[in-house]
């Protein structure tokens, strides 16, 4: 007869342990589910365009930025004050610029010429035209101050060398105040025959061909009537008139 060895069976502590080890795997199961399903289902709220998901509260506290269109209404009004504001003070000027001129030409028809001289400078503190530097030239001219009125006749051109009369009357004051040579006044003449008015020019033509003539200069003098012929051929006999007058002296 075979002696057969009873059956082991685990105690009562090793069958706990294998419980608790079987309930441990299942909870781990169930969580790493519960999870991947989660993952799996939940929904990404995305961030707006151009949100900073890291501002502040204090920032979403501060003033908003301008629209570039409100920005813009602004800066449209500012450049429509600023426009007003210097019209309003042109319009002051000139009205302050007009008084002293007439004071000016007021005071030089009395023969108050220093008095002329103020006004005339305050005109030119408002606007520094050559209306007022030829005012000024007129004033000198009459008080015979030959520098000062050449300085004045001078800045008049500058500022306008299309006005024919301002040559004429630089070279009436050098042709008769002043000692300059007939090649002086012809170099004048030259310079102002290149920059006045073409509509004019035919006025300083004329003009310096009595000047040549009375520096003894018949054969320029014939020169420029002939010319202002060709340059107004209108007054074509008036010119030739003069022509024929020099040439039986």
């Amino acid at each position: 007869m075979i002696n057969q060895e009873p059956a082991s069976f685990p105690s009562l502590g090793e069958a706990k342990q294998t419980k608790s080890l079987i309930i441990s795997i299942i909870v781990i199961v169930l969580i790493v589910g519960g999870i991947f399903y989660y993952q799996k289902n939940k929904r990404v709220v995305a961030p707006a365009e151009n949100e900073n998901p890291n501002t502040s509260t204090l920032e979403e506290n501060l003033i908003p930025t301008p629209e570039p269109e409100a920005e813009e209404l602004l800066q449209k009004k500012v450049n429509e004050a600023n426009a007003q504001e210097l019209k309003a003070q042109a319009s002051v000027k000139k009205a302050q610029w007009n008084n002293a001129m007439n004071n000016a030409r007021t005071a030089f028809g009395r023969g108050e010429y220093d008095k002329a001289l103020v006004f005339y400078n305050e005109a030119l503190s408002y606007e520094k035209t050559d209306t007022v530097y030829s005012g000024l030239f007129v004033v000198f001219s009459a008080q015979n101050n030959i520098d000062q009125a050449r300085v004045a006749i001078d800045a008049a051109i500058k500022l306008n060398p299309l006005f024919t009369q301002y040559w004429k009357d630089k070279l009436s004051l050098l042709n008769d105040k002043t000692n300059v040579s007939y090649q002086d006044l012809k170099n004048v003449y030259s310079e102002g025959l290149l920059k006045v008015d073409p509509k004019t020019k035919i006025d300083l033509v004329t003009y310096f061909a009595g000047v040549a003539e009375r520096n003894g200069q018949k054969v320029d003098a014939i020169s420029l009537w002939e010319y202002a012929k060709n340059l107004y051929p209108q007054n074509s006999i008036i010119y030739q008139g003069e022509i024929d007058r020099l040439q039986n002296m």
